[in-house]
Protein backbone atom coordinates (compact mmCIF):
# COMPACT_ATOMS: atom_id res chain seq x y z
CA UNK A 1 0.00 0.00 0.00
CA UNK A 2 1.37 3.63 -0.69
CA UNK A 3 0.43 7.06 -0.65
CA UNK A 4 1.89 10.15 -1.46
CA UNK A 5 1.71 13.81 0.27
CA UNK A 6 0.17 17.06 -1.45
CA UNK A 7 2.48 19.43 -1.24
CA UNK A 8 5.64 16.63 -1.70
CA UNK A 9 7.29 14.45 -4.27
CA UNK A 10 7.52 11.79 -1.60
CA UNK A 11 5.26 8.69 -1.51
CA UNK A 12 5.40 6.51 1.26
CA UNK A 13 4.65 2.60 1.45
CA UNK A 14 3.38 0.55 3.82
CA UNK A 15 3.80 -2.95 4.08
CA UNK A 16 1.98 -6.02 6.34
CA UNK A 17 5.09 -8.49 6.67
CA UNK A 18 2.72 -10.84 8.94
CA UNK A 19 1.69 -11.91 5.43
CA UNK A 20 5.12 -12.53 4.34
CA UNK A 21 5.69 -14.67 7.83
CA UNK A 22 2.65 -16.52 7.22
CA UNK A 23 3.44 -17.37 3.50
CA UNK A 24 6.81 -18.58 4.36
CA UNK A 25 6.09 -20.60 7.50
CA UNK A 26 3.70 -22.83 6.01
CA UNK A 27 6.08 -23.25 2.94
CA UNK A 28 9.02 -24.26 4.73
CA UNK A 29 6.50 -26.92 6.82
CA UNK A 30 5.81 -28.06 3.55
CA UNK A 31 9.33 -28.44 2.64
CA UNK A 32 10.26 -30.22 5.57
CA UNK A 33 7.15 -32.57 4.83
CA UNK A 34 8.48 -33.33 1.57
CA UNK A 35 11.75 -34.38 2.44
CA UNK A 36 10.91 -36.58 5.20
CA UNK A 37 8.28 -38.70 3.32
CA UNK A 38 11.23 -39.02 0.14
CA UNK A 39 14.43 -38.83 1.59
CA UNK A 40 17.29 -39.20 -1.04
CA UNK A 41 19.37 -42.64 -0.02
CA UNK A 42 22.81 -42.31 1.45
CA UNK A 43 26.11 -41.59 -0.66
CA UNK A 44 29.35 -43.28 -0.54
CA UNK A 45 30.88 -40.49 2.59
CA UNK A 46 27.74 -41.23 3.70
CA UNK A 47 27.96 -44.73 4.19
CA UNK A 48 31.32 -44.40 5.27
CA UNK A 49 30.16 -43.17 7.95
CA UNK A 50 27.66 -45.03 9.16
CA UNK A 51 24.64 -42.77 8.14
CA UNK A 52 21.42 -44.10 6.70
CA UNK A 53 20.47 -40.63 5.34
CA UNK A 54 22.16 -38.04 3.12
CA UNK A 55 24.13 -35.87 5.50
CA UNK A 56 23.35 -32.44 2.56
CA UNK A 57 19.57 -33.45 2.73
CA UNK A 58 19.56 -33.39 6.38
CA UNK A 59 21.24 -30.02 6.28
CA UNK A 60 18.49 -28.71 4.46
CA UNK A 61 16.06 -30.27 6.31
CA UNK A 62 17.24 -28.48 9.56
CA UNK A 63 17.09 -25.50 7.72
CA UNK A 64 13.73 -25.86 6.57
CA UNK A 65 12.50 -26.77 10.61
CA UNK A 66 14.51 -23.96 12.17
CA UNK A 67 13.35 -21.18 9.95
CA UNK A 68 9.69 -22.57 10.01
CA UNK A 69 10.22 -22.28 14.23
CA UNK A 70 11.37 -18.55 13.97
CA UNK A 71 9.44 -17.72 11.44
CA UNK A 72 6.16 -18.50 12.74
CA UNK A 73 7.25 -16.72 15.81
CA UNK A 74 8.04 -13.88 13.90
CA UNK A 75 4.17 -13.85 12.27
CA UNK A 76 2.61 -13.51 15.91
CA UNK A 77 5.37 -10.67 16.53
CA UNK A 78 4.37 -8.68 13.28
CA UNK A 79 0.96 -9.19 13.49
CA UNK A 80 0.56 -7.54 17.22
CA UNK A 81 3.34 -5.12 16.49
CA UNK A 82 1.47 -4.04 12.67
CA UNK A 83 -1.77 -3.81 14.91
CA UNK A 84 -0.23 -0.70 17.24
CA UNK A 85 1.61 0.59 14.87
CA UNK A 86 -1.83 1.07 11.97
CA UNK A 87 -4.07 2.53 14.53
CA UNK A 88 -2.38 6.42 13.62
CA UNK A 89 -3.63 5.15 10.42
CA UNK A 90 -6.76 6.05 8.86
CA UNK A 91 -6.61 4.19 5.79
CA UNK A 92 -5.38 0.87 6.96
CA UNK A 93 -7.00 -2.58 8.15
CA UNK A 94 -6.11 -4.00 11.95
CA UNK A 95 -5.95 -0.89 13.87
CA UNK A 96 -6.39 1.74 11.37
CA UNK A 97 -9.58 3.39 10.61
CA UNK A 98 -10.72 1.04 8.00
CA UNK A 99 -10.71 -2.27 10.54
CA UNK A 100 -13.29 -2.32 13.09
CA UNK A 101 -11.98 0.33 15.86
CA UNK A 102 -13.77 3.05 17.52
CA UNK A 103 -11.51 6.31 17.53
CA UNK A 104 -11.21 6.13 21.39
CA UNK A 105 -9.67 2.88 21.12
CA UNK A 106 -7.43 3.58 18.30
CA UNK A 107 -6.48 6.58 20.10
CA UNK A 108 -5.50 4.55 23.28
CA UNK A 109 -3.64 2.39 21.22
CA UNK A 110 -1.03 5.48 19.56
CA UNK A 111 -0.70 6.16 23.39
CA UNK A 112 0.46 3.06 24.02
CA UNK A 113 2.64 2.52 21.09
CA UNK A 114 3.96 6.39 21.75
CA UNK A 115 4.61 5.37 25.95
CA UNK A 116 6.65 1.93 25.04
CA UNK A 117 8.58 3.22 22.64
CA UNK A 118 11.38 0.85 21.19
CA UNK A 119 11.07 -1.40 24.63
CA UNK A 120 7.91 -2.21 26.38
CA UNK A 121 7.00 -5.73 27.81
CA UNK A 122 7.65 -9.08 25.80
CA UNK A 123 5.34 -9.88 23.54
CA UNK A 124 2.88 -11.72 24.88
CA UNK A 125 2.67 -9.42 27.75
CA UNK A 126 2.03 -6.82 25.22
CA UNK A 127 -0.82 -8.85 23.77
CA UNK A 128 -2.79 -9.19 27.10
CA UNK A 129 -1.96 -5.42 27.97
CA UNK A 130 -3.71 -4.69 24.25
CA UNK A 131 -6.59 -6.51 25.70
CA UNK A 132 -6.84 -5.12 29.09
CA UNK A 133 -6.16 -1.57 27.40
CA UNK A 134 -9.48 -2.41 24.66
CA UNK A 135 -11.34 -3.86 27.86
CA UNK A 136 -11.28 -7.40 26.32
CA UNK A 137 -11.10 -10.54 27.76
CA UNK A 138 -7.38 -11.38 28.41
CA UNK A 139 -5.99 -15.31 27.53
CA UNK A 140 -6.04 -17.44 30.47
CA UNK A 141 -2.12 -17.96 31.03
CA UNK A 142 -2.68 -21.39 31.69
CA UNK A 143 -4.60 -22.78 29.08
CA UNK A 144 -4.30 -22.48 25.15
CA UNK A 145 -3.96 -20.79 23.46
CA UNK A 146 -1.25 -18.75 25.41
CA UNK A 147 0.71 -21.70 27.24
CA UNK A 148 1.25 -23.25 24.00
CA UNK A 149 2.40 -19.63 22.45
CA UNK A 150 4.32 -19.32 25.31
CA UNK A 151 6.30 -22.45 24.82
CA UNK A 152 7.03 -21.82 21.00
CA UNK A 153 8.53 -18.27 22.57
CA UNK A 154 11.14 -20.26 24.59
CA UNK A 155 11.94 -22.72 21.85
CA UNK A 156 12.66 -19.64 19.73
CA UNK A 157 14.69 -17.83 22.08
CA UNK A 158 16.80 -21.73 22.61
CA UNK A 159 17.39 -21.15 18.58
CA UNK A 160 18.64 -17.96 18.40
CA UNK A 161 20.27 -17.31 21.84
CA UNK A 162 21.46 -21.36 21.72
CA UNK A 163 24.78 -21.25 23.68
CA UNK A 164 26.85 -24.49 22.52
CA UNK A 165 27.47 -27.11 24.99
CA UNK A 166 28.19 -30.61 25.90
CA UNK A 167 24.78 -32.71 25.93
CA UNK A 168 24.62 -36.06 27.31
CA UNK A 169 24.56 -38.72 24.38
CA UNK A 170 22.09 -41.87 25.03
CA UNK A 171 20.07 -40.45 27.88
CA UNK A 172 16.53 -39.32 27.51
CA UNK A 173 14.98 -36.52 27.17
CA UNK A 174 17.32 -34.55 29.05
CA UNK A 175 17.43 -31.83 31.68
CA UNK A 176 16.91 -29.04 29.24
CA UNK A 177 14.27 -26.55 30.09
CA UNK A 178 13.24 -26.82 26.16
CA UNK A 179 12.79 -30.60 26.06
CA UNK A 180 11.12 -30.54 29.40
CA UNK A 181 8.69 -27.98 27.54
CA UNK A 182 8.51 -29.90 24.31
CA UNK A 183 8.00 -33.45 26.15
CA UNK A 184 4.29 -33.45 26.19
CA UNK A 185 4.19 -32.60 22.45
CA UNK A 186 4.73 -36.49 21.60
CA UNK A 187 6.90 -35.73 18.48
CA UNK A 188 7.49 -38.43 15.81
CA UNK A 189 10.76 -39.03 14.95
CA UNK A 190 12.38 -38.06 11.54
CA UNK A 191 14.33 -40.19 9.32
CA UNK A 192 17.55 -37.84 9.48
CA UNK A 193 17.65 -38.09 13.51
CA UNK A 194 20.49 -40.40 15.14
CA UNK A 195 19.00 -42.47 17.73
CA UNK A 196 20.43 -41.72 20.79
CA UNK A 197 21.50 -37.97 20.54
CA UNK A 198 20.01 -35.38 22.65
CA UNK A 199 16.87 -34.82 22.38
CA UNK A 200 16.99 -30.69 21.92
CA UNK A 201 18.20 -29.98 19.31
CA UNK A 202 19.10 -32.69 17.60
CA UNK A 203 15.97 -35.41 17.54
CA UNK A 204 13.29 -33.04 17.79
CA UNK A 205 14.07 -30.59 15.23
CA UNK A 206 11.29 -32.07 12.22
CA UNK A 207 8.34 -31.50 10.66
CA UNK A 208 6.21 -32.46 13.79
CA UNK A 209 7.49 -29.72 15.67
CA UNK A 210 7.49 -27.36 12.63
CA UNK A 211 3.62 -27.81 12.03
CA UNK A 212 3.16 -27.86 15.85
CA UNK A 213 5.19 -24.16 16.31
CA UNK A 214 3.41 -22.94 12.72
CA UNK A 215 0.28 -23.64 14.05
CA UNK A 216 0.80 -22.64 17.55
CA UNK A 217 1.30 -19.28 16.42
CA UNK A 218 -1.61 -18.85 13.73
CA UNK A 219 -3.73 -19.95 16.49
CA UNK A 220 -2.62 -17.72 19.18
CA UNK A 221 -2.93 -14.83 16.67
CA UNK A 222 -6.65 -15.65 15.35
CA UNK A 223 -7.35 -15.84 18.96
CA UNK A 224 -6.01 -12.69 19.75
CA UNK A 225 -7.20 -10.59 16.82
CA UNK A 226 -11.22 -12.53 17.28
CA UNK A 227 -10.92 -11.23 21.53
CA UNK A 228 -10.11 -7.46 19.71
CA UNK A 229 -12.76 -7.80 17.51
CA UNK A 230 -11.27 -6.69 13.89
CA UNK A 231 -10.50 -9.23 10.70
CA UNK A 232 -6.62 -10.17 10.57
CA UNK A 233 -5.02 -9.01 7.26
CA UNK A 234 -3.80 -12.39 6.80
CA UNK A 235 -7.79 -13.64 6.13
CA UNK A 236 -7.36 -14.02 2.39
CA UNK A 237 -4.21 -16.19 2.59
CA UNK A 238 -6.07 -19.14 4.49
CA UNK A 239 -5.63 -21.58 1.53
CA UNK A 240 -1.97 -20.76 1.20
CA UNK A 241 -1.53 -21.44 5.15
CA UNK A 242 -1.32 -25.07 5.07
CA UNK A 243 1.55 -27.55 6.22
CA UNK A 244 0.35 -30.21 5.21
CA UNK A 245 -1.80 -32.30 2.34
CA UNK A 246 -3.86 -33.31 5.96
CA UNK A 247 -4.60 -29.47 7.20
Amino acid sequence: MAKATAYGASVKSWHWYSRDHALAAALLCRRCAELEHNPDPPGEQDRAQGLTWSQAQAAEHRTYVMGAVLTAFAFLEASVNELLASAAEDSLEAGGGRGGLTGAERAALVGLQQAWGDRGPSLLERAQLVLHLLRRAPFGRGEAPFQPADVLRRLRNALVHYRPEWRAVGAGRGEDRIAKDLASLSLEPHPFATEGHPFFPDRCLGYGLASWAWKTSLAFTDDFFTRVGIEPVYHDLRPRLMTGPTD
